[in-house]
Parts: structure tokens; C-alpha cells; sequence
């Protein structure tokens, strides 16, 4: 009588919980990078001898960023859902812990989650708009094509913006008590 080896299954589990440290080891050094690069160009940028335009590559790199960061988000999602879909009933009693955090999900994650990435990403890039406007809009002698080059940079800095929002609410959309369950 052979008995069923799960050897290869905890090997597996234990090499995906070493990817889903990493990947959010990845994810809180994309948000510090995010918070370095946008204090230190609005400190630039608010600089009396620098021109403020270099306010309009926060809304670019803050899209980037976001990006980057729910990439890692969703590979860790992925990760977790593999352990608790394929890993879990190949090994005897299961592996409880991706089936244990979807059961009890952090209440507060409006507060806690929500906001500060709709402030981190987005914010920070509305805030850049809304000071470059002036700026962008109001020609004070600039030619035309200076002009044209702004209101374009200004405009994609204002859809890379919307993007970042699009992100982060599909992302909590998602993840909301009433989404439908992907388990």
C-alpha cells in the first residue's frame, strides 16, 4: 500500500509564500518610491528658481507607479487563490491560511487602504494638475507650440490620473464584501 505524497504540494506552497512576501516587500517599496518622488518634485517644483512645470511628471510616474503597484497586488492575489484552489486539497487537512484571510477580511478598509492610495496616487497627481493650471493655460509670452506642448503633457498627466483612480477603485470594488467571491 502506497501512501499519497504531499511533499511536492508543501514544496510549492512554501516556495508561493516566499513569492507573496516578496511581492509585498515589492509593493511597500513602490509606495515609499511613490512618496520620495512626489514630495521631493513638489519641493522642486514649488522652488522659487525652478519652473513649476515640473509638476506635470507627478501625474505620469504616479500612473507608473500605481500600476506597478496593483501588478503586484494581483500576482499576489493570484498566488493565494493557486494555494487555496490547487495546493489545498492535495495536501491532507488542508492549507487553511488563503481560505482563512478571505473569511476574515480587515473591516476597515475604506480607511485604511482606500483613501491613503486614492491620496498617494491619484491626489498627489490632481494636486499637480491643479497647480500647473495656471501655468498651462494662461499664455504669458510662450509660442504656440510651447503652448500646444504643455496643454498636451497637462491633458495625458490628466488621463494617466484617472487611470491611477480607475485602479485603486477596481481594486477595493473587488475586494468589497458585496463583490461577487472568485473562490
Amino acid at each position: 500500500m502506497t501512501v499519497p505524497s504531499y511533499d511536492g504540494a508543501l514544496a510549492e506552497f512554501s516556495a508561493l509564500r516566499t513569492e507573496i512576501d516578496s511581492r509585498s516587500k515589492y509593493q511597500q517599496q513602490i509606495l515609499s518610491l511613490q512618496l520620495t518622488l512626489t514630495t521631493a518634485l513638489f519641493g522642486l517644483g514649488l522652488a522659487e528658481p525652478v519652473p513649476l512645470g515640473v509638476l506635470l511628471v507627478i501625474p505620469l510616474t504616479s500612473y507608473l507607479l500605481c500600476a506597478r503597484y496593483i501588478g503586484q497586488r494581483s500576482a499576489i492575489r493570484w498566488a493565494s487563490k493557486y494555494i487555496t484552489e490547487q495546493l489545498s486539497p492535495r495536501v491532507p487537512d488542508g492549507l487553511g491560511w488563503s481560505a482563512w484571510v478571505a473569511r476574515n477580511r480587515r473591516p476597515d478598509r475604506l480607511i485604511d487602504w482606500y483613501v491613503p492610495m486614492l491620496i498617494c496616487f491619484p491626489g498627489a497627481s490632481l494636486l499637480a494638475l491643479g497647480w500647473t493650471t495656471r501655468l498651462v493655460f494662461v499664455q504669458d509670452h510662450r509660442s504656440g507650440w510651447a503652448t500646444t506642448g504643455l496643454v498636451i503633457v497637462w491633458l495625458a498627466g490628466l488621463f494617466a490620473t484617472a487611470g491611477c483612480g480607475y485602479l485603486v477603485h477596481r481594486v477595493f470594488r473587488d475586494r468589497s464584501p458585496t463583490a461577487p467571491s472568485t473562490q
